[in-house]
C-alpha cells in the first residue's frame, strides 16, 4: 500500500497520539477519517487540521467501539465518508492512571479491556470486510499497542493486560487473514512526547529510566505506522518504538 492516496480510518484519532498519527498520515497524502466516542467541536477542528496538513479528503465519525454493533457502524460510516477503506489504525485506549493492582476496580478493568482488546477485535472484524471490498489486494490494520504490554509495570495492571491481549490479537488476526491479503501489525510506543498529555510528570519519570533519557517523538511513531502500512512483507509483528525502555527495564 502507498499511504499517499490511501483511505485510512484512525480510531481514536481526535486526541493525544491518535491525533498526531492522523495528522502524520494526512501530511503524507492519505485521505483520513478520525473517530471519537462523541461528535463535537474537537472532532470538527481535527478535520480542519487534517485538510490543512494535506489530506485530499478528511472526515470524522463517532461511536463507542466497546460495543460490537457500534464498531460496525463506525467502520461503515468511515468507509462511506471516504468512498471505501484501505487501512485501519486503531489508537483508541482506556484509562491510563497509575494504580497499584490492589487499587484496580472492576469498572477501570472493564474500561481498559473493553476499549483496548475487545474494541480492537470487533473493529478489526468490521474493517476486514471493508478492506476486502476494496479489491483483491486486501488492506492493512495497525494497532497502537504499548511497551507496557510486553513488560510488567505494577502501576498499570489493567492497561498492561489489555495491551498484552491486543498484541496477541495482532498475531492471531495476521495468521487468520493472511490468505485474504489482509496484513495486521502492531506499533508499541514507549513514553511519548505529547502536548495534551494529562499525566506529563509520570511520563517524564518513565522517560528518565530509558536508555536515551528522552521521550519518544510522535513523528517516530508515525514513521513506524507508515512502515507497517507500506511494507508488504510485514505482518503479525509488533514494532517497538520506545527509546530503549524495554532494554533498561
Amino acid at each position: 500500500m502507498n499511504v499517499s492516496g490511501a483511505r485510512i480510518l484512525v480510531v481514536g484519532g481526535v486526541r493525544r497520539l491518535g491525533r498526531a498519527l492522523a495528522l502524520d498520515l494526512a501530511a503524507h497524502g492519505a485521505a483520513v477519517c478520525v473517530s471519537s466516542r462523541a461528535a463535537g467541536e474537537e472532532a470538527d477542528a481535527q478535520v480542519g487540521a487534517l485538510r490543512a496538513a494535506g489530506a485530499p479528503a478528511a472526515a470524522a465519525v463517532s461511536g463507542d467501539v466497546r460495543w460490537p454493533t457500534a464498531a460496525e457502524s463506525l467502520v461503515a460510516d468511515a468507509a462511506a465518508a471516504l468512498g471505501g477503506l484501505d487501512g485501519l489504525v486503531y489508537a483508541a485506549s482506556g484509562p491510563f492512571v497509575p494504580t497499584p493492582p490492589e487499587g484496580v476496580d472492576e469498572a477501570s478493568w472493564d474500561a481498559s479491556l473493553d476499549t483496548i482488546a475487545k474494541g480492537f477485535f470487533f473493529t478489526a472484524l468490521a474493517a476486514r470486510g471493508r478492506l476486502l471490498a476494496g479489491g483483491a489486494a486486501g488492506g492493512v490494520i495497525v494497532a497502537i499497542t504499548d511497551y507496557l504490554g510486553l513488560q510488567p509495570w505494577t502501576a498499570f495492571a489493567a492497561h498492561g493486560a489489555a495491551k498484552a491481549a491486543q498484541i496477541h490479537l495482532v498475531k492471531e488476526l495476521a495468521r487468520a487473514w493472511a490468505a485474504d491479503g489482509v496484513r495486521v501489525c502492531g506499533v508499541a510506543p514507549g513514553p511519548v512526547d505529547l502536548e495534551d498529555d494529562e499525566h506529563r510528570a509520570a511520563t517524564l519519570r518513565a522517560a528518565a529510566k530509558v536508555a536515551s533519557e528522552r521521550l519518544v517523538a510522535p513523528a517516530d511513531i508515525g514513521a513506524a505506522v507508515r512502515f507497517c502500512l507500506e511494507t508488504d512483507g510485514v505482518t503479525g509483528v509488533n514494532v517497538v518504538v520506545d527509546n530503549g525502555s524495554l532494554v533498561m527495564s
